[in-house]
């Protein structure tokens, strides 16, 4: 396989792929980082478990994209706003951004430290997108409030019993973890302005 069939390859199938990765990085942190640092393996599993989440939104029960152009932009579930390439490139910058993070992490925990406040502000988004498109059970709740935001609040003790974090309700970290929340809703928001300024200009 030529790598440019290899990328399109994996642009069709990268959810997949996440299943395997996130159980071989589950696998390798709690054998290998786990015994050493508690904190540390806490940050890294940010990749595996928001690989999981991902499963949720797009193999089982799936269905995100469809969610989102039908319940929230009220366009075809199968041709509106959302459409797989959206997808592939969105979460692709997760898979960059998380494991950087993280690996920054090993050397200062501090440039990670907004990952547990992402965890729980992005459950609030999945709640906010289930009230407004009439679907409470939208495909990514589930693993946002039984896994993300449980394992970010542990995230959150174990930065202030290390010193990390003196208020966990007000600090930096806090900001950083909703601004990145506001970005994505922004853009989502220019997306579909976008979208719509192209159609009536047809």
């Amino acid at each position: 396989m030529t790598l440019k069939g290899y990328f399109f390859w994996f642009k069709e199938n990268w959810q997949k792929t996440g299943v395997i990765v996130s159980i071989f990085l589950t696998i390798y942190l709690v054998v290998i980082v786990l015994p050493k640092s508690t904190i540390l393996f806490a940050l890294l599993m940010s990749t595996p478990l928001y690989m999981l989440h991902e499963i949720d939104e797009y193999i089982f029960p799936g269905g995100f994209a469809q969610f989102m152009n039908q319940n929230i932009y009220k366009m075809d579930p199968e041709t509106g706003l959302v459409d797989s390439t959206a997808i592939f490139w969105i979460n692709m910058a997760v898979w960059f951004f998380f494991p950087l993070a993280s690996l920054n992490a090993v050397a200062d925990v501090t440039q990670a430290a907004w990952i547990p406040y992402f965890f729980i502000f992005q459950a609030v988004i999945h709640l906010v997108l289930g009230i407004v498109g009439k679907r409470f059970f939208n495909p990514g709740m589930v693993t946002a409030w039984l896994v993300h935001v449980p394992w970010g609040i542990w995230t959150i003790w174990l930065l202030i019993q290390a010193g990390v974090i003196v208020n966990p309700y007000w600090n930096d970290y806090l900001l950083d973890g909703l601004s990145i929340c506001f970005y994505m809703l922004i853009a989502g928001g220019i997306l579909y302005v976008r979208h719509r300024l192209k159609q009536r200009s047809r």
